[in-house]
């Protein structure tokens, strides 16, 4: 019998520099949820815009986004944060799920760009479990059952939680001395589940700041996570205070381990993405580096703990001014 549970089960007040919690209720297989931000945004007073940092207004209203597990005894699962990334990361790896478009702002709203204005805004921030990127997309799925195929319980609970900003415009724009207010401003809770039976995998996503201390062609990575098989990276290089975008940092990247043999210019991996569909032709690649070692198969990712990891960068804007952001999906065995 198909089953399907589709519903934006909660709305709160945009509160700015708080963390917001949003409690998931249990049953089905969860194969994505949205973290929405919809309503009105003012901005007043002052005069100078500013510079956008990084994605700018309004997605750096929202710092980052967690998604904890608190494993009931027995469990099989693994707990903890299930996802711990920047709205940056989860809208820019949703390229690969949405057609190898970027979306944002539904609307395509800037706030513009920091000018004085009111400005309506839907903001739907993705948080892929369910992967098209692998053949069997549904294997993924968070198990949101109560008990697993061998009557063991899952989790005791598992809640969103969302760090925020919005005291004042400089989160979003470098330089901005307006003021913000975000009293018409909502944060919704929307996901989509699946009835089906059966275990699923767990998939662990987070992401991390690399800072470039100087020009080298052998960087290693002291935040990589030592747990897991990673199914897919994406890199990002950001440049500045103001965190955009931009090809000037990362030349190669070289990756071994007993099971993977991986070395690539900065390129060889824009090419790859786009032969391979995650990005459209029309896309700006600028800065991003996907990789899917999956290629479909969660038996092809490839353990982390066995994995070393060098960048080839330069050092463009001075000492730990320039940054790689890495996000990697992970999936693991059941206990």
């Amino acid at each position: 019998m198909a089953y399907e549970d589709r519903s934006n089960r909660a709305v709160l007040p945009f509160n700015p520099n708080s963390t917001t919690v949003f409690p998931i209720p249990p049953g089905g297989k969860l194969t994505q949820m949205r973290i929405i931000l919809t309503g009105t945004v003012v901005i007043s007073d002052g005069s100078t815009n500013g510079t956008p940092i990084g994605l700018g207004g309004p997605v750096n209203l929202i710092k980052r986004i967690k998604v904890r597990a608190n494993l009931a005894s027995g469990a099989r699962y693994p707990g903890g944060d299930l996802v711990d990334c920047s709205p940056r990361s989860l809208l820019t790896y949703a390229i690969a799920q949405h057609g190898g478009k970027f979306i944002a702002e539904i609307n395509g709203s800037t706030l513009g760009n920091g000018a004085a204005g009111t400005y309506f805004i839907y903001l739907s921030i993705p948080i892929y479990f369910a992967d098209s990127l692998f053949n069997n997309n549904m294997r993924t799925a968070l198990n949101m059952d109560t008990l697993d195929v061998s009557g063991n319980p899952i989790y005791q609970s598992v809640q969103v939680e969302i760090d925020t900003n919005g005291l004042d415009c400089t989160s979003m724009f470098a330089g901005n001395d307006r003021n913000i207010n975000v009293s018409g401003l909502q944060v919704q809770y929307w996901d989509d589940r699946l009835g089906f039976s059966g275990d699923t995998t767990p998939l662990v996503q987070d992401d991390h700041d690399l800072l470039i201390g100087a020009t080298q062609s052998r960087m290693n990575d002291p935040g990589w996570q030592m747990d897991g098989g990673v199914a897919q990276m994406l890199i990002l290089a950001e440049q500045g205070s103001s965190r955009l975008l931009s090809d000037a940092l990362l030349n190669r990247v070289t990756m071994t381990s007993p099971t993977l043999n991986f070395d690539e210019y900065a390129l060889d991996l824009r090419q790859k993405m786009y032969d391979d569909e995650l990005y459209d032709a029309s896309q700006s690649g600028v800065g991003q580096y996907l990789i899917d070692f999956s290629h479909g198969l969660l038996g092809n990712s490839n353990a982390a703990a066995q994995m070393a990891l060098r960048f080839d960068v330069n050092n463009v804007s001075g000492m730990n001014m320039d940054q790689l952001k890495i996000y990697t999906r992970r999936v693991f065995s059941l206990g």
